[in-house]
């Protein structure tokens, strides 16, 4: 699949692999992503990014545990926490130290054909 790297100041089109759905997580085709500030600073050098931005996206569900969800039109919560910790037991996944954040921390992101987040995550429009 086609995906946009960001690395040194530079964004380029690249073909990567298809991502591989775990358990529990949502396949999503790519319907439309924003470019916000965040993206631009990334593009800049803000935090050292390398790798697949974007965080904002309207996206069709391919494949998911829950049945329910496939085909349908969604959005996204950017952070995928941990669930184990103290900040996420007390209903602080936001600032979860182990957190992941779609397209900025660990976890690819929106500027591609395709990506995966937690079905929790995922709100039907």
């Amino acid at each position: 699949m086609l995906a946009v790297h960001f690395e040194n100041g530079r964004a380029e089109l690249r073909r990567v692999a298809r991502p591989r759905r775990r358990e529990g997580f949502a396949l999503i085709r790519v319907l439309a992503a924003g470019i916000c500030n965040t993206d631009l600073e990334l593009l800049a050098g803000y935090y050292g990014f390398r790798g697949r931005p974007g965080h904002e996206f309207v996206g069709e569900v391919v494949e998911a545990d829950d049945r329910a969800l496939v085909g349908r039109r969604v959005v996204g919560e950017i952070n995928l926490a941990c669930g184990r910790c103290n900040w996420c037991a007390a209903g602080g996944a936001r600032h979860c130290p182990r957190r992941r954040v779609l397209g900025i921390v660990k976890h690819p992101g929106a500027f591609a054909e395709l990506l995966t987040l937690p079905e929790k995550n995922l709100h039907p429009v």
